[in-house]
């Protein structure tokens, strides 16, 4: 049942904040802009019970959380999630709709002016990941609910700078009202770890669906085993539906996102490698284990195009970044061994950090927005 309270803020997102996304980007900023003064309502969609630690957090700190059910996975069960959100809005003065089907049902609401905070091309990297051919005709009618937010909403945040010209030529208007707003890091609890380990130690983390190129990553890992000795392993969530990722993996560590902040420093370089031919989408995509590795200090290892990365490596020389040819690994290879033996990469991959993925920043940015918005009203 909608909730009949004023809010000055409703955030709206299908994301559980029991599993990582949720928990290391939502929880977080809302907590900020809690302490902003904003009275908020949170509504999410859950995939299991909220647990009762969660419930009193968002208690503590003013916040009421409406966690609904997930419900079905495919395109049914994303059309019932937007109907359920659209119903339970409140009286607000600003929705902050995270991503396409949030954003739409915040328009369909009537409730108040819209935030679309664009994350990724969502429909698109839908489309990248379906094997199943009518499932992937299916989900191009998702390219829909991305020009009614476009057209609808009053303001707009992505992830990457490099997204907005694609978003600018394949939507007739886009709102006026912008920012780009990185994955961000509570950099309070991913601590810079300045002394690199005595070994080479490669961390994969948290989920790898398909659009991630798991078959490079190997690739790589197989050439940099044949320059030094490298161990490998994969923190894998609960969530992930993948019992093995075949990159070499050693070891296989069951974690949480909450215990990624002390499990990171614990090893020499990170990876999130995509693939490279995931078109469109790939200039949006900013996966949230890229803002964590840097935070604590630790060079990332990446594919060329994602999002703004190839920029932000070539300005500080925080990482790798693949092309996709696998001739050319053995110097990609040597790089790394090179930049790990550079005793000043982890201050620069903080300093990365701290400028581009800081949710302090990020919580800045947003409320910039929101009073933007409200002088438009």
């Amino acid at each position: 049942m909608r909730n009949t309270e004023y809010y000055d803020l409703a955030y709206i997102t299908i994301d559980s904040l029991t599993e990582g996304v949720g928990s290391s980007q939502v929880t977080p900023l809302i907590s900020r802009l809690s302490k902003a003064g904003l009275k908020i309502n949170l509504i999410s969609c859950e995939k299991s019970k909220p647990n009762s630690e969660l419930i009193e957090y968002f208690k503590l700190i003013g916040v009421d959380w409406n966690p609904l059910a997930f419900g079905t996975n495919g395109l049914m069960g994303g059309m019932g999630r937007l109907f359920n959100l659209s119903r339970e809005i409140p009286k607000v003065n600003i929705i902050h709709a995270r991503s396409d089907i949030p954003a739409v049902s915040g328009i369909a609401s009537h409730r108040a002016p819209v935030l679309w905070d664009v994350r990724s091309l969502w429909a698109d990297q839908k489309v990248m990941i379906q094997k199943n051919l009518l499932n992937k005709t299916l989900y191009y009618s998702y390219r829909t609910l991305e020009s009614i937010a476009s057209r609808e909403s009053i303001a707009m945040s992505t992830l990457t700078s490099a997204v907005l010209p694609v978003l600018e030529n394949r939507n007739k208007r886009l709102p006026l009202l912008r920012a780009v707003v990185p994955t961000t890091v509570d950099l309070h609890r991913f601590q810079l770890s300045p002394k690199l380990p005595s070994k080479m130690k490669a961390l994969f983390s948290g989920t790898y669906n398909d659009y991630y190129d798991l078959h490079l990553s190997a690739l790589f890992m197989d050439e940099l085993r044949s320059q030094i000795a490298t161990e490998t392993h994969w923190a894998r969530p609960n969530e992930s539906n993948k019992e093995k990722i075949n990159v070499g993996e050693e070891k296989i560590i069951l974690a949480s996102q909450p215990e990624m902040a002390l499990l990171i420093p614990n090893y020499t370089f990170g990876v999130s490698i995509c693939k490279i031919g995931a078109g469109p989408s790939l200039s949006a995509a900013m996966p949230t284990k890229i803002g964590e590795f840097l935070a604590c200090g630790r060079p990332i290892v990446v594919n060329k195009g994602l999002g703004d990365m190839d920029d932000f490596i070539k300005e500080l020389n925080v990482g790798v970044i693949l092309d996709g040819n696998p001739s050319n690994l053995k110097r990609s290879a040597s790089e790394l061994i090179e930049l790990v033996s550079d005793p000043q990469t982890p201050i620069r991959c903080r300093a990365l950090a701290e400028k581009y993925f800081n949710m302090d920043i990020a919580s800045t940015k947003y409320l910039d927005l929101y009073s933007q918005m409200r002088n438009l009203k």
